[in-house]
């Protein structure tokens, strides 16, 4: 027992703070819903810390060989954690509106954040299905916090196709151990080794993959990816395009291990799946006014860059895939953080409403270009070292997925152009009435901090890279 709390001693200290939150939701209601703000942090921060004493050699599995820690998992547990305490900063006028269930939202919160780490650890697919539908039904309840007006509409489509894709998971899941009487990874890894892959083999992770090809909002599983974020909080839309994904990549890419070592079709098949998600992704995000549904295509073009890394699988373009999940982290979050913060201040939605606010705010305005500039994959920023590792990945595996590349990044210079009207619209000069709340420290301290941190990883990309190498590895 002793040895599975010290390998997973992270999850059992989110559970202690969903628990404490559960029960504080009883006593303390709306007189204390500052406290769960701060509970929050501190049982992030504290998990946070824990990894750093995880057991990583040998190897440590749980529950049955079912879940297993290594560096690979304490990787991914770290990138969620630091989403989690950002995103929770990010809450602060969220909670304010909804004081009554404050610490209900946070144990939902904390509820996504544990399954997420689940899903990376879990070594069989049964595991693995629990953990993303429980991730999924944290994600449902997160919207059901939103008071718009079509909240309840968008929630509920979201629901119903969500369903849809877990009955193909399980779909997929009963042909799997049908065929081959295994569950564990490892176990149908080898199988495959062993045995020519059959038809229904190969359809059967096909569909189980579309789950998670649905919560990257990959073609063609993308269609509830724009208006779900428009309808949901500003908050709970930085919640999905960051925790499910950083899930989701941790999964495919062991996912893909299986699959695409014994069968080069799929390949072609998930590259050509990675490619359509970029291009239609970039062609869409142009033509947006609105920063959310700006956002909800970034979150699909930069899930195509990353399908496109893991399809030619190796250690090396795992690594970029890696490397390209930290930066997004920083990139995507920063984003996030300015958005929040200008609704916040001044409840602006549209590129329009930008106009002008580098006269108002120059330093709010150059922090938020770098991670514009960042998520563009432009220099000086991370973003640019992380889609040139990837690019470089994608080109050393052969001509036959030079074509997928190059096309790949004519679409991603229109996407470059999406990011550049935002930029283009706080830089014009026009008269306007624009003004920052500077009470809101939380949002320019992430915003400030992201901005720093995209321009220092590329400082030193070449030693978070040969980390990235190492977990890479040792998956």
């Amino acid at each position: 027992m002793s040895e599975i709390v010290s390998a997973y001693l992270p999850e059992f200290i989110i559970i202690v703070f969903i628990l404490f939150n559960l029960l504080a939701s009883l006593f303390f209601n709306t007189y204390l819903y500052k406290l769960s703000k701060w509970v929050t942090l501190l049982g992030i921060v504290l998990a946070l810390a824990s990894t750093f004493y995880l057991q990583i050699e040998p190897e440590a599995y749980a529950f049955n060989n079912s879940f297993l820690s290594n560096i690979y998992t304490v990787f991914f547990k770290i990138l969620m954690l630091i989403s989690g305490f950002f995103l929770t900063l990010l809450s602060r006028n969220m909670i304010r509106e909804k004081r009554d269930r404050a610490f209900e939202y946070f144990s939902v919160f904390l509820s996504g954040l544990l399954f997420a780490m689940c899903a990376v650890s879990a070594t069989d697919f049964l595991g693995l299905f629990v953990s993303l539908e429980a991730l999924g039904l944290s994600c449902y309840l997160l919207l059901s916090f939103t008071k718009s007006p079509d909240s309840k509409q968008l929630t509920f489509g979201y629901l119903v196709q969500g369903a849809v894709v877990s009955s193909l998971f399980l779909g997929g899941l009963s042909l799997l151990y049908g065929m081959c009487a295994q569950m564990d990874y490892e176990q149908i890894s080898l199988y495959f080794s062993q045995n020519q892959p059959q038809i229904l083999l190969t359809l059967s992770l096909l569909l189980m993959t579309c789950t998670i090809m649905f919560k990257l909002g990959v073609v063609p599983f993308s269609s509830w990816l724009p208006d779900t974020f428009q309808g949901a909080s500003y908050p709970i839309a930085a919640y999905m395009s960051c925790i499910p994904v950083l899930a989701c990549f941790g999964v495919l890419s062991r996912m893909l291990m299986i699959l695409l070592n014994y069968t080069f079709t799929m390949k072609i098949v998930f590259a050509c799946l990675a490619v359509i998600t970029i291009v239609l992704g970039s062609l869409s995000a142009i033509r947006q006014e609105s920063l959310k549904r700006l956002m909800a295509y970034s979150m699909s073009v930069h899930s195509g860059i990353m399908l496109l890394g893991l399809c030619v699988f190796s250690v090396y373009s795992l690594s970029g895939v890696l490397f390209y999940l930290f930066c997004y982290v920083f990139s995507n979050i920063g984003a996030w953080s300015a958005i929040i913060l200008l609704y916040n201040s001044g409840r602006l939605e549209n590129l329009n409403d930008l106009k002008g606010l580098i006269y108002h705010r120059p330093y709010y305005v150059i922090a938020f270009t770098f991670v514009l500039i960042s998520l563009a994959g432009l220099a000086p920023t991370c973003g640019f070292v992380a889609k040139l590792y990837i690019s470089s990945a994608v080109a050393r595996s052969g001509f036959i997925f030079l074509p997928f590349l190059l096309i790949s990044l004519l679409a991603s210079v229109i996407m470059i152009y999406a990011y550049w009207r935002i930029i283009r619209a706080m830089f014009r000069r026009i008269e306007t009435d624009i003004s920052i709340d500077n009470n809101i420290i939380s949002s320019k301290f992430i915003l400030y901090a992201c901005a720093f941190a995209t321009v220092g990883i590329c400082l030193f990309s070449d030693k978070i890279i040969q980390l990235c190498q190492l977990v890479a590895y040792y998956m």
